[in-house]
Protein backbone atom coordinates (compact mmCIF):
# COMPACT_ATOMS: atom_id res chain seq x y z
CA UNK A 1 0.00 0.00 0.00
CA UNK A 2 2.83 2.39 0.92
CA UNK A 3 4.62 1.66 -2.33
CA UNK A 4 1.43 2.26 -4.34
CA UNK A 5 0.75 5.59 -2.61
CA UNK A 6 4.34 6.73 -3.14
CA UNK A 7 4.14 5.79 -6.82
CA UNK A 8 0.81 7.60 -7.22
CA UNK A 9 2.19 10.75 -5.61
CA UNK A 10 5.21 10.66 -7.89
CA UNK A 11 2.88 10.34 -10.88
CA UNK A 12 0.91 13.44 -9.84
CA UNK A 13 4.15 15.41 -9.49
CA UNK A 14 5.28 14.32 -12.96
CA UNK A 15 1.93 15.33 -14.47
CA UNK A 16 1.39 18.67 -12.74
CA UNK A 17 4.82 20.23 -12.25
CA UNK A 18 5.68 20.89 -15.94
CA UNK A 19 2.40 22.73 -16.50
CA UNK A 20 2.76 24.73 -13.31
CA UNK A 21 6.25 25.84 -14.20
CA UNK A 22 5.14 26.95 -17.64
CA UNK A 23 2.29 29.00 -16.14
CA UNK A 24 4.56 30.71 -13.66
CA UNK A 25 7.47 31.71 -15.87
CA UNK A 26 7.16 35.05 -17.64
CA UNK A 27 9.52 37.94 -18.42
CA UNK A 28 9.35 41.00 -16.20
CA UNK A 29 8.08 44.18 -17.85
CA UNK A 30 8.42 47.78 -16.74
CA UNK A 31 5.77 47.36 -14.05
CA UNK A 32 4.05 49.93 -11.90
CA UNK A 33 5.02 50.42 -8.26
CA UNK A 34 3.88 47.39 -6.29
CA UNK A 35 1.68 48.71 -3.49
CA UNK A 36 -1.54 47.44 -1.88
CA UNK A 37 -4.75 48.91 -3.27
CA UNK A 38 -6.76 47.80 -0.23
CA UNK A 39 -7.14 49.06 3.34
CA UNK A 40 -8.26 47.52 6.66
CA UNK A 41 -12.00 46.85 6.64
CA UNK A 42 -12.20 46.07 2.92
CA UNK A 43 -13.96 42.78 2.23
CA UNK A 44 -15.25 40.64 -0.61
CA UNK A 45 -17.53 37.60 -0.67
CA UNK A 46 -17.36 34.98 -3.40
CA UNK A 47 -20.52 32.99 -4.07
CA UNK A 48 -21.35 30.25 -6.55
CA UNK A 49 -18.33 28.20 -5.51
CA UNK A 50 -17.98 25.08 -7.64
CA UNK A 51 -15.37 22.37 -7.22
CA UNK A 52 -15.01 18.73 -8.24
CA UNK A 53 -12.36 16.03 -8.36
CA UNK A 54 -12.39 12.65 -10.10
CA UNK A 55 -9.52 10.24 -9.61
CA UNK A 56 -8.47 7.09 -7.78
CA UNK A 57 -6.35 9.31 -5.52
CA UNK A 58 -7.41 11.76 -2.81
CA UNK A 59 -7.81 15.40 -3.95
CA UNK A 60 -4.63 17.42 -3.95
CA UNK A 61 -4.69 20.36 -1.53
CA UNK A 62 -5.74 23.31 -3.78
CA UNK A 63 -8.87 21.51 -5.05
CA UNK A 64 -9.74 19.98 -1.68
CA UNK A 65 -9.85 23.48 -0.21
CA UNK A 66 -12.98 24.33 -2.22
CA UNK A 67 -14.91 21.04 -2.10
CA UNK A 68 -18.30 21.43 -0.41
CA UNK A 69 -17.88 25.20 0.11
CA UNK A 70 -20.89 27.47 -0.50
CA UNK A 71 -19.11 30.85 -0.30
CA UNK A 72 -15.80 32.45 0.66
CA UNK A 73 -15.21 35.81 2.38
CA UNK A 74 -11.88 37.65 2.38
CA UNK A 75 -11.60 40.53 4.88
CA UNK A 76 -8.53 42.79 5.05
CA UNK A 77 -7.28 43.12 8.64
CA UNK A 78 -4.11 45.18 8.25
CA UNK A 79 -1.85 46.80 5.66
CA UNK A 80 1.79 47.62 6.41
CA UNK A 81 4.06 48.64 3.56
CA UNK A 82 3.56 46.07 0.81
CA UNK A 83 2.19 43.45 3.25
CA UNK A 84 -1.54 42.70 3.44
CA UNK A 85 -3.00 40.63 6.30
CA UNK A 86 -6.45 39.14 5.71
CA UNK A 87 -8.90 36.67 7.21
CA UNK A 88 -10.34 34.16 4.76
CA UNK A 89 -13.55 32.43 5.83
CA UNK A 90 -14.99 29.36 4.11
CA UNK A 91 -18.75 28.98 4.58
CA UNK A 92 -20.51 25.62 4.26
CA UNK A 93 -24.17 24.80 3.48
CA UNK A 94 -24.75 23.39 6.99
CA UNK A 95 -23.87 26.75 8.58
CA UNK A 96 -20.35 25.87 9.74
CA UNK A 97 -17.33 27.99 8.87
CA UNK A 98 -13.57 27.63 8.70
CA UNK A 99 -11.24 30.65 8.90
CA UNK A 100 -7.54 31.19 8.23
CA UNK A 101 -5.44 34.34 8.57
CA UNK A 102 -2.75 34.93 5.99
CA UNK A 103 -0.26 37.62 5.08
CA UNK A 104 0.81 38.42 1.53
CA UNK A 105 3.57 40.69 0.26
CA UNK A 106 2.05 42.13 -2.92
CA UNK A 107 5.47 43.13 -4.19
CA UNK A 108 7.33 39.82 -3.88
CA UNK A 109 4.47 37.34 -3.53
CA UNK A 110 5.98 36.00 -0.30
CA UNK A 111 3.72 35.07 2.62
CA UNK A 112 1.85 32.23 4.26
CA UNK A 113 -1.18 32.07 1.99
CA UNK A 114 -1.89 28.36 1.58
CA UNK A 115 -4.07 28.66 -1.50
CA UNK A 116 -2.66 28.54 -5.02
CA UNK A 117 -4.94 31.45 -5.86
CA UNK A 118 -3.58 34.98 -5.32
CA UNK A 119 -6.61 36.60 -3.66
CA UNK A 120 -4.99 40.05 -3.44
CA UNK A 121 -2.23 41.46 -5.64
CA UNK A 122 -0.89 44.98 -6.05
CA UNK A 123 -3.32 47.67 -7.13
CA UNK A 124 -2.94 49.75 -10.31
CA UNK A 125 -1.12 47.13 -12.38
CA UNK A 126 -1.79 47.00 -16.12
CA UNK A 127 -1.01 44.56 -18.93
CA UNK A 128 1.68 43.35 -19.49
CA UNK A 129 2.89 43.83 -15.89
CA UNK A 130 3.80 40.68 -13.92
CA UNK A 131 1.55 40.23 -10.88
CA UNK A 132 4.64 40.37 -8.63
CA UNK A 133 7.98 42.14 -9.00
CA UNK A 134 9.66 38.87 -9.93
CA UNK A 135 11.01 37.21 -13.07
CA UNK A 136 9.01 34.06 -12.21
CA UNK A 137 5.64 35.79 -11.80
CA UNK A 138 2.74 35.33 -14.21
CA UNK A 139 2.15 38.27 -16.56
CA UNK A 140 -1.17 40.10 -16.94
CA UNK A 141 -2.52 39.32 -20.39
CA UNK A 142 -5.26 41.92 -20.74
CA UNK A 143 -6.66 45.01 -19.01
CA UNK A 144 -10.33 45.57 -19.93
CA UNK A 145 -13.64 46.69 -18.46
CA UNK A 146 -16.25 44.26 -17.14
CA UNK A 147 -19.19 44.23 -14.70
CA UNK A 148 -18.54 42.73 -11.25
CA UNK A 149 -20.67 42.85 -8.08
CA UNK A 150 -23.02 45.27 -9.84
CA UNK A 151 -20.41 47.81 -10.99
CA UNK A 152 -18.32 48.48 -14.07
CA UNK A 153 -14.69 47.79 -13.20
CA UNK A 154 -11.37 47.89 -15.03
CA UNK A 155 -9.95 44.41 -14.60
CA UNK A 156 -6.68 42.54 -15.16
CA UNK A 157 -6.91 39.03 -16.57
CA UNK A 158 -4.62 36.07 -17.11
CA UNK A 159 -6.20 33.41 -19.32
CA UNK A 160 -3.96 30.45 -20.12
CA UNK A 161 -4.30 27.14 -21.92
CA UNK A 162 -1.50 24.60 -21.67
CA UNK A 163 -1.55 21.31 -23.63
CA UNK A 164 -0.61 18.28 -21.56
CA UNK A 165 0.25 14.71 -22.64
CA UNK A 166 -3.19 13.13 -22.73
CA UNK A 167 -5.03 16.31 -21.83
CA UNK A 168 -4.80 20.03 -21.10
CA UNK A 169 -4.85 22.67 -18.38
CA UNK A 170 -6.93 25.89 -18.55
CA UNK A 171 -6.64 28.65 -15.97
CA UNK A 172 -8.47 32.00 -15.88
CA UNK A 173 -7.77 34.59 -13.16
CA UNK A 174 -9.33 38.06 -12.92
CA UNK A 175 -8.43 40.89 -10.51
CA UNK A 176 -9.86 44.37 -9.99
CA UNK A 177 -7.27 46.72 -11.47
CA UNK A 178 -7.64 49.52 -8.89
CA UNK A 179 -7.65 47.45 -5.69
CA UNK A 180 -5.86 44.28 -6.79
CA UNK A 181 -8.61 42.11 -5.25
CA UNK A 182 -9.47 38.84 -7.00
CA UNK A 183 -12.79 39.05 -8.85
CA UNK A 184 -13.01 35.42 -9.85
CA UNK A 185 -11.26 32.38 -11.24
CA UNK A 186 -12.06 29.31 -13.29
CA UNK A 187 -9.72 26.34 -13.56
CA UNK A 188 -9.87 23.22 -15.65
CA UNK A 189 -7.50 20.28 -15.83
CA UNK A 190 -7.80 16.81 -17.32
CA UNK A 191 -5.31 14.08 -18.17
CA UNK A 192 -6.26 10.62 -19.36
CA UNK A 193 -3.69 7.89 -19.98
CA UNK A 194 -3.72 4.11 -20.22
CA UNK A 195 -3.09 3.63 -16.50
CA UNK A 196 -4.13 6.97 -15.07
CA UNK A 197 -6.99 9.46 -15.23
CA UNK A 198 -7.51 12.66 -13.25
CA UNK A 199 -9.92 15.55 -13.64
CA UNK A 200 -10.52 18.49 -11.31
CA UNK A 201 -12.40 21.78 -11.45
CA UNK A 202 -12.91 24.88 -9.34
CA UNK A 203 -14.46 28.29 -9.96
CA UNK A 204 -16.07 31.21 -8.15
CA UNK A 205 -16.86 34.90 -8.61
CA UNK A 206 -17.13 37.93 -6.35
CA UNK A 207 -20.80 38.62 -5.55
CA UNK A 208 -20.69 41.09 -2.63
CA UNK A 209 -18.10 43.73 -1.67
CA UNK A 210 -17.69 47.06 0.15
CA UNK A 211 -14.76 48.03 -2.07
CA UNK A 212 -16.79 50.30 -4.31
CA UNK A 213 -20.00 52.31 -4.22
CA UNK A 214 -23.44 51.89 -5.85
CA UNK A 215 -23.62 50.04 -9.18
CA UNK A 216 -22.68 51.96 -12.30
CA UNK A 217 -25.08 51.56 -15.22
CA UNK A 218 -23.82 50.51 -18.63
CA UNK A 219 -25.28 49.10 -21.82
CA UNK A 220 -22.08 48.67 -23.79
CA UNK A 221 -19.96 46.40 -21.59
CA UNK A 222 -20.09 42.65 -21.42
CA UNK A 223 -20.69 40.84 -18.12
CA UNK A 224 -17.95 38.88 -16.40
CA UNK A 225 -16.26 36.26 -18.61
CA UNK A 226 -16.20 33.81 -15.70
CA UNK A 227 -19.68 32.43 -16.36
CA UNK A 228 -19.02 31.84 -20.04
CA UNK A 229 -15.84 29.94 -19.33
CA UNK A 230 -17.48 27.85 -16.61
CA UNK A 231 -20.26 26.93 -19.03
CA UNK A 232 -17.65 25.90 -21.57
CA UNK A 233 -15.95 23.71 -18.97
CA UNK A 234 -19.28 22.06 -18.16
CA UNK A 235 -20.01 21.28 -21.79
CA UNK A 236 -16.69 19.62 -22.45
CA UNK A 237 -16.86 17.78 -19.12
CA UNK A 238 -13.30 18.58 -18.12
CA UNK A 239 -11.60 19.56 -14.88
CA UNK A 240 -9.50 22.20 -13.12
CA UNK A 241 -6.04 22.45 -11.77
CA UNK A 242 -4.00 25.16 -10.12
CA UNK A 243 -1.02 26.92 -11.61
CA UNK A 244 1.11 27.81 -8.64
CA UNK A 245 3.29 30.90 -8.40
CA UNK A 246 6.80 30.30 -7.06
CA UNK A 247 6.44 29.36 -3.40
CA UNK A 248 2.97 27.79 -3.74
CA UNK A 249 4.02 24.39 -4.97
CA UNK A 250 1.67 21.52 -5.39
CA UNK A 251 4.24 18.95 -4.37
CA UNK A 252 4.47 20.50 -0.89
CA UNK A 253 0.96 19.30 -0.14
CA UNK A 254 1.50 15.70 -1.36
Amino acid sequence: MTGTLSSSRSLIVLIFVPALLLYGLAPVSAASTYKPGVKPGDSATYGLVNASWKSDLAPFSPVEEFLGVSSITVAVLNVVGSNVTARQTYNYPNGTTRSVVWIEDVQSGAGNMSSAIAWIISGSLVAPDPIYDSSSASTIGQTVQRVYAGSVRTVNTINSTQPEPGGFCKFLRIWDQNTGVLLGFALNYTVSKANYHVSASASTQMTITNLWGPPERTTSLLPSPIFGLVAFFTVIGSASAYALHGRRRLIESL
